[in-house]
């Protein structure tokens, strides 16, 4: 339920990005593969069509997750529990299922564009949104020390939070992983007055171009010492 644009092929002029093991032996570490060829070892120029990795929500279909909501919210659950079993989407469903191996085992990303936030109270819509989520992953992940399984991205110029973390900023965030699980979904509240544009890399194909032109940086980033920053 936001925008998503492919990174275009390669990086280009992939700079230096790493310190490197000066004494490292040359090549990839013994054992690794020289490329990954998999569904998600993508370049962003094999999408023609914006259709290839949205999915559009009809009518149809918001009716059925509304009357899913409905029955979620009389069983007087926590939001927190709603799963596929509690949110019944009979016939949208079956086209999640198709999202859901998509990301699990093809090209691992996809949007849902249809629901119109201001149609519904921010609880109503947290639901929908986990409700229907809960047909392409069903377990939560930890995104921060707390354990909250649901922030807000959200501008803050209130200094500290601002600066704890980049999510309260409104700074353009350079290319990086999430660390809270295999998966990371955005719901879309609120559109910015400018940017928020977020482009995505293949990580395989990263792998890959480094393996191919810089194989000492896989060797320096594979080392059990190299820092992971939270």
């Amino acid at each position: 339920m936001t925008s998503l644009m492919p990174m275009p092929d390669r990086a280009a002029g992939l700079a230096p990005c790493a310190t490197r093991v000066v004494d490292a032996p040359a090549g990839i570490p013994e054992g690794w593969p020289e490329t990954v060829s998999v569904p998600m070892a993508w370049s962003g120029s094999q999408f023609k069509h914006e259709s290839e990795y949205i999915l559009t929500l009809s009518e149809l279909d918001v009716q059925e997750a509304e009357k899913a909501l409905q029955s979620f919210k009389a069983l007087g659950l926590d939001g927190d529990c709603v799963s596929r079993d509690n949110f019944p989407l009979p016939t949208l469903g079956s086209r999640l299922d198709r999202v859901r191996q998509d990301i699990h085992q093809g090209k691992g990303f996809g949007v849902i564009r249809g629901l119109d936030p201001q149609n519904y109270s921010v609880e109503d819509l947290t639901v929908l949104y986990l409700g229907i989520q809960s047909y392409i992953a069903s377990c939560h992940g930890r995104q921060d020390r707390k354990g909250n399984m649901l922030v807000h991205i959200v501008a803050d110029n209130s200094s500290k939070l601002k600066a704890g973390h980049h999510r309260h900023s409104t700074s353009p965030i350079t290319f990086h992983n999430e660390e809270a699980g295999d998966i990371v979904s955005w719901l879309t509240r609120n559109t910015a007055v400018s940017g928020g544009k977020c482009i995505i890399a293949s990580a395989y194909t990263v792998y890959n171009v480094l393996a191919a032109s810089h194989p000492d940086m896989i060797r320096t980033l594979s080392r059990s010492d190299w820092p992971f920053a939270l």
